[in-house]
């Protein structure tokens, strides 16, 4: 790809892919956590 041998393009372009990936799921996963931050200081 763009005359890169195969693994530097899998590091240049999978790697970026996939923390956008993990990322994304991160933030699905996590959207509907409840923020209980400070419940034990009352």
């Amino acid at each position: 790809m763009f005359g890169l041998p195969f693994e530097t393009a899998v590091v240049v372009f999978g790697f970026p892919l996939f923390w956008i990936i993990y990322t994304v799921v991160f933030l699905l996963r996590t959207r509907d956590w409840v923020d209980d931050s400070g419940d034990d200081e009352q």
